[in-house]
């Protein structure tokens, strides 16, 4: 495959000096603070340790379910399934999941990544992330403050809203769209 400037592409992904950059800006800020205030650094490093052992169960099972997913989910079927040819059966598919789907949010974006490396659209990934905002969960807590009308209304509106999203993002960005290509 080449690219438009004649370049053979190897399918590698190359990496910018930005990142090098920010990590030296880092380094840098904590050996300047480690001279003025050697407590601070101490208090960083435990915080950021405690941050890192709060995080490690949830980081386990992405790693855990995305391996499973990688050995059962081959690109065919995300692309049956989540592509560009799935149809209406995709969108729903994306919705459903979107909804069902708990946790914080960053933890599902390399799971995206995936998906959208095997074949999901960029329009089914935007629903996917814009219907999280229904949290089955905290539905009768909503009702009991705000009650059962407002609730199934904000609840449509949130449903639809992340299908025409979803919608504009893929007509915008195109379904083949990929973070790559920016």
């Amino acid at each position: 495959m080449t690219k438009k400037d004649g370049k053979r592409d190897t399918g590698k992904q190359r990496k910018s000096s930005g990142e090098y950059y920010f990590l030296g800006l880092v380094l840098a800020v904590y050996l300047v603070t480690f001279f003025f205030k050697p407590g601070a650094i101490q208090q960083s490093f435990m915080k950021s340790g405690l941050l890192g052992l709060r995080l490690l169960p949830a980081l386990v099972v992405v790693v855990l379910f995305m391996g499973i997913v990688n050995y059962l989910v081959t690109p065919q079927v995300v692309s049956k399934y989540m592509g560009q040819g799935s149809g209406f059966k995709g969108w729903l598919l994306a919705l459903a999941t979107g909804i069902l789907s708990h946790g914080p949010v960053y933890i599902w974006f390399p799971f995206l990544k995936e998906l959208r490396d095997q074949g999901m659209t960029s329009g089914r990934a935007a629903v996917f992330l814009y219907s999280r905002a229904v949290k089955i969960p905290l539905l009768p807590i909503m009702v009991y403050y705000f009650g059962l009308m407002f609730t199934i209304v904000l609840q449509c509106w949130l449903i639809a809203a992340s299908l025409v999203l979803g919608g504009l993002i893929e007509k915008l960005l195109g379904a083949d769209y990929n973070i790559q290509h920016f």
